[in-house]
């Protein structure tokens, strides 16, 4: 409940956030401005605060709330996204297809983390992001997600939101590699 909560103020700081720059939404098709690199690789950093709602029962936060805090960034950046590129903040959304995390240390009750995410890069049908959690500048975990958007019509390239081409990285290939390996056993 708590994860939903935040999801919802979330959403209404980004539409407040929206509401304060010009809207793209006006620009007609052939005039919307093509997303820079830099716009696409601009970390989303958010900073929560670890509530008993979000313990586990061994005193720190468990493996699976993790992905809940990535779910609001990501949610964060495509909003954006979309936004910038004209296309309504909440006209697409996206689903996991793949995740990996390691974790370095225990986040515990009552700390302030900071998550902050940031575009790894795309192929012709997936989405791929690298989270770091922090406590106090200190790493605490490392995330990667692999992810398809999608809309009403169903999955979505990320050539629909401006993605053009390939922008893969050696993370991504030995990622990819070692789930190519994971399948064929």
């Amino acid at each position: 409940m708590n994860m939903l909560i935040r999801f919802f103020i979330l959403l209404a700081l980004l539409k407040q956030e929206s509401k304060q720059r010009p809207s793209a939404d006006s620009v007609t098709t052939a005039q919307k401005p093509k997303l820079t690199q830099a716009e696409l690789f601009t970390p989303v950093s958010r900073s929560y605060r670890v509530l008993p709602h979000d313990m586990g029962f061994r005193d720190h936060l468990p493996n699976y709330r993790y992905l809940s805090f990535v779910e609001l960034n990501v949610t964060a950046w495509l909003y954006n996204i979309l936004k910038k590129n004209g296309l309504g903040g909440l006209s697409m959304d996206w689903i996991i297809s793949m995740q990996e995390m390691v974790y370095l240390k225990q986040i515990k009750f009552l700390s302030k983390m900071t998550v902050t995410s940031t575009l790894e890069g795309w192929d012709e049908k997936y989405v791929y992001f690298q989270h770091h959690f922090y406590v106090k500048n200190t790493l605490m975990a490392v995330g990667l997600t692999k992810f398809v958007l999608m809309n009403k019509k169903g999955k979505q390239l990320p050539s629909s939101i401006g993605m053009q081409g390939e922008h893969l990285t050696e993370v991504i290939n030995t990622w990819n590699a070692n789930q190519t390996a994971i399948k064929s056993q």
